[in-house]
């Protein structure tokens, strides 16, 4: 195991040192995340309502906490940018675990299914810190810190605890929306890329749209995109829950005929 890269960072890390898209170590990590996910959900949903609370709030701890640490980690070796401050999507989804952990706000877990989870999912699979070796801190703490967002988000849905509200969305996407210009104006202002408005990350769809859209025409494209995605996450419980409605009316009419 060689760890002699494990300090480098992104902007000192020599070429050739890091890994391919779906290479062998790739699609181990995203093999071995799918297994933790799999392992939580089903814990969680075995956990008595108290117990889920001290877990819940546990694991949103833990993921702060990490996220904590990494920036602790930067500021100590004397090379922090302000590129690592938490403000992309997967960054605010940290902060939005450990508002409903411990406030249960019905937005803030809208939030996690309609936008949180699509966004760490991207990051796994398009992951932009690919250049790094495989066995360097920040490319650990990435690809750890996405599968346990993902990991939350999944074991409150397989739990029941999530049950997606499509009339919550408007919230949703007005809060992001806020966030969005705030952050558009400090990318201009320090020359920043979160939540990619400035240029889209390298090997990831954005290119594609950026290509065929123009900067910054691909950001409007994004934001289409999301409405999409939002069709596809929300649509099968919109079908499922009048289908379930419908059953259970059927069933009340079986047993009590009006006869």
């Amino acid at each position: 195991m060689d760890l002699s890269g494990f300090f480098y960072d992104y902007k000192n890390v020599p070429a050739g040192l890091g890994i391919d898209y779906f290479s062998t170590p790739h699609l181990a990590w995203i093999g071995a995340i799918l297994l933790i996910i799999i392992v939580i959900a089903f814990m969680y949903r075995a956990m008595r309502p108290q117990t889920r609370v001290t877990f819940k709030k546990g694991f949103a701890a833990f993921i702060v906490g990490a996220e904590i640490l990494r920036q602790v980690y930067y500021i100590a070796l004397g090379r922090y940018y302000l590129e690592y401050l938490p403000f992309h999507l997967c960054g605010l989804t940290e902060m939005t675990i450990f508002i409903y952990a411990y406030t249960n706000n019905k937005i803030a877990k809208e939030s996690l299914y309609a936008l949180g989870i699509i966004g760490a999912l991207m990051a796994l699979i398009f992951a932009d810190w690919l250049m790094l070796p495989l066995f360097n801190f920040q490319s650990i703490h990435s690809f750890l810190m996405h599968g346990l967002l993902i990991a939350f988000i999944v074991m409150l849905v397989f739990s029941g605890e999530l049950k997606p509200n499509v009339k919550n969305l408007p919230k949703v996407f007005l809060i992001h929306f806020v966030i969005c210009v705030a952050l558009f104006f400090f990318n201009k202002a320090f020359d920043t890329n979160f939540f990619f408005m400035n240029y889209p990350s390298p090997g990831s769809p954005l290119v594609i749209f950026e290509e065929m859209f123009g900067n910054p025409g691909y950001v409007f494209f994004t934001i289409v995109l999301v409405f999409v995605v939002w069709i596809v996450e929300y649509l099968p419980w919109l079908i499922f829950g009048r289908v379930k409605k419908n059953y259970k009316y059927s069933y009340k009419n079986v047993k009590n005929p009006k006869y």
